[in-house]
């Protein structure tokens, strides 16, 4: 299969008070079109660390990330913000919604950022979709975490990019809305043959993925 998603020899080390600290020990990754993954391990074993360096939220302290063959953390800043709005969506644990826009200002967010006219018909389908097409007038504060995690959803899809990055996007809700969130994820994923990067501490979530990645104290043990 294609390979859309490429790390070499990953590292990330951290200064605390005069002391290093090794986050990420090396790590080569090859990540295949239209799959979804789940990156699992224990806390401090460095699922958010990695996801943010795959996806260009954390620079390296070393080694290469590659997204359709370009290194992307040897271009330009403005070429790697470019590039994540037009490639890459990211669905945050804690939301990230913007709190002076309803929801649907930040479904389309991304779309605005790049200069682009929002699809009306495809930004009403993934509404639909996930069941919030009623809250669109909405305001971040005015919606529960499950709410509040669909519309991050819904932003993360709006710009068709190639590759969805979560980060804990079950990890503040209950069981159920948990499960909900999980389904409705993995069926737009199929359904516009996305590629999806998952990281979670569950391991009956990580167990529904086409490839699971299980770290411990920053390197891939299978």
């Amino acid at each position: 299969m294609e390979v859309v998603l490429e790390a070499k020899k990953l590292m990330k080390i951290y200064n605390t008070g005069g002391r290093k600290f090794s986050a990420i020990k090396g790590i080569d990754l090859k990540i295949e079109k239209g799959l979804f993954y789940t990156i699992i391990g224990k806390s401090g074993s460095g699922k958010s660390t990695l996801l943010h360096m795959l996806s260009g939220l954390d620079k390296p302290t070393a080694g290469h990330v590659f997204i359709d063959g370009v290194d992307i953390h040897k271009i330009k800043d403005s070429e790697l913000a470019k590039l994540r709005r037009q490639k890459i969506g990211f669905v945050f644990q804690s939301y990230n919604l913007l709190p002076e826009f309803c929801a649907e200002e930040n479904i389309k967010m991304p779309l605005y950022l790049n200069r682009k006219v929002p699809n009306k018909k495809y930004i009403k389908g993934i509404m639909r979709r996930l069941e919030i097409t009623d809250l669109k007038l909405k305001f971040p504060n005015q919606l529960s975490g499950g709410e509040q995690q669909r519309v991050a959803i819904a932003r993360a899809l709006a710009a068709k990019p190639s590759i969805i990055f979560a980060d804990e996007p079950t990890g503040n809700l209950d069981e159920a809305t948990g499960k909900k969130v999980m389904n409705l994820l993995r069926t737009m994923q199929q359904e516009f043959h996305q590629t999806v990067l998952l990281v979670t501490h569950d391991t009956e979530i990580a167990g529904q993925a086409d490839k699971l990645i299980r770290l411990q104290d920053g390197m891939i043990i299978g």
